[in-house]
């Protein structure tokens, strides 16, 4: 038990990324609060760290796709393919379904004009991260596996380091998890009220479903992606 509750969450999701139920059921954020110690998070939640480690020793490792032991340019190619089209696909759909529910029953329950407000926030927020990803952060990233793979040298980022943009992207995705956090809270944990219509319940089911790959999103960046380029440039920049 003393060697789990040492190693940080990130790290045990990353693992295993079943335990990430484990987690999620709790309130812990592995996420984009991964660098904690599961002692450290479970002091935090006010849960004992004996009761997480057994929950997550028990926890079967199977049906979850083995992220850590991807190599960097297929995990990239799965943000990109699952995550990034997923937010420029789904966002806006989300958010104008959001708006309708809002518009219809704002005046009954207000607290959908709050979360139509945040949902707007954070699409918009997101559609710029993606690009800073695409456009600044990944391609140096796939430079510095392809040195790896070839055992050569390659230059530093035009930045200095890989480390200021992946800060940059951990900030933002520490306000994404706010962001959710709040809207859970303001949804009642996405549960529509009894006798809701048909699209008050999709947008729960929806707001739902997006948070949570979401939270996969960036457990995959700031756990396993960001440590690994990190790696990289250690290594491989001379």
């Amino acid at each position: 038990m003393t060697k789990l509750s040492n190693k940080t969450i990130g790290a045990i999701v990353a693992d295993n990324y079943a335990t990430s139920e484990v987690f999620a059921r709790h309130g812990i954020n592995y996420y984009s609060q991964g660098h904690r110690t599961l002692a450290e998070a479970s002091h935090e939640a006010g849960i004992a760290t004996e009761t997480l480690c057994t929950e997550l020793e028990t926890c079967p490792n199977a049906g979850k796709l083995p992220f850590a032991s991807w190599p960097t340019d297929l995990l990239i190619d799965y943000v990109l393919k699952i995550h990034h089209r997923n937010i420029r696909e789904q966002g806006p759909e989300l958010l104008a379904l959001v708006e309708k529910v809002a518009r219809v029953h704002g005046d009954k329950h207000p607290e959908l004009r709050e979360i139509y407000e945040l949902v707007a926030e954070s699409i918009e927020d997101l559609l710029a991260h993606l690009v800073k990803e695409e456009q600044v952060l990944f391609p140096y990233l796939l430079q510095l596996d392809e040195a790896a793979k070839q055992g050569i040298k390659t230059g530093p980022m035009h930045c200095g380091s890989v480390i200021h943009p992946i800060g940059v992207m951990r900030m933002e995705h520490e306000m994404e998890a706010q962001r959710y956090t709040l809207i859970t809270q303001l949804s009642g944990g996405y549960q529509a009220p009894e006798g809701a219509c048909t699209s008050y319940r999709k947008m729960m089911s929806d707001l739902q479903s997006f948070m949570t790959a979401l939270y996969e999103h960036i457990h995959l960046e700031n756990n396993i992606l960001f440590l690994r380029a990190l790696e990289l440039e250690e290594a491989c920049v001379g």
